[in-house]
């Protein structure tokens, strides 16, 4: 029991890190990004707010993840985000006409390849805190019994 709550706190641990320096990497270089956004294939028909969104579901896994009430969900949304994202990762790396700037990237140095592989990373790791945390926290049963005759 003790080692499922280890990998449970580590892996939210991660992922607090990773959403942590997203937002704050974002936040800190606002303009860059918002420009990012709009020159991106797909995503810049999100047009101005766009963004802006993006920052609030960021914040939101983050505080999700800080508050053990709301921490399934924040591994739920925080799973679904990083699926989108991977998605659109293989979009760009399969079938867009040309490969853009890996600037909307995690890391600006990184390239679509690497981020589509620490994303493979970050996304198991996410999967693996989900089941402990189920493991950890099974649903309540609701001890109905039938009724007798």
């Amino acid at each position: 029991m003790r080692t499922k709550n280890i990998i449970s706190e580590i892996v939210v641990f991660i992922l607090i890190l990773t959403w942590v320096y997203t937002f704050a990497s974002k936040v800190f270089d606002f303009e860059t990004f918002e420009r990012q956004i709009r020159g991106a294939y797909l995503l810049s028909s999100g047009g101005n707010l766009l963004p802006y969104i993006l920052q609030l579901v960021h914040a939101g896994i983050i505080l999700m993840l800080l508050n053990k009430n709301w921490r399934r969900l924040g591994l739920i949304t925080s799973m679904v985000v990083l699926v989108l994202y991977t998605g659109y990762l293989v979009y760009v790396l399969k079938f867009a006409p040309s490969i853009p700037c890996s600037c909307i990237a995690l890391f600006n140095w990184i390239n679509w390849n690497d981020q589509l592989y620490f994303n493979f990373i970050i996304l198991a790791i996410n999967i693996i805190g989900l089941v402990m945390f189920s493991l950890k926290h099974p649903p309540h049963s609701t001890n109905i019994r039938p009724l007798s005759t």
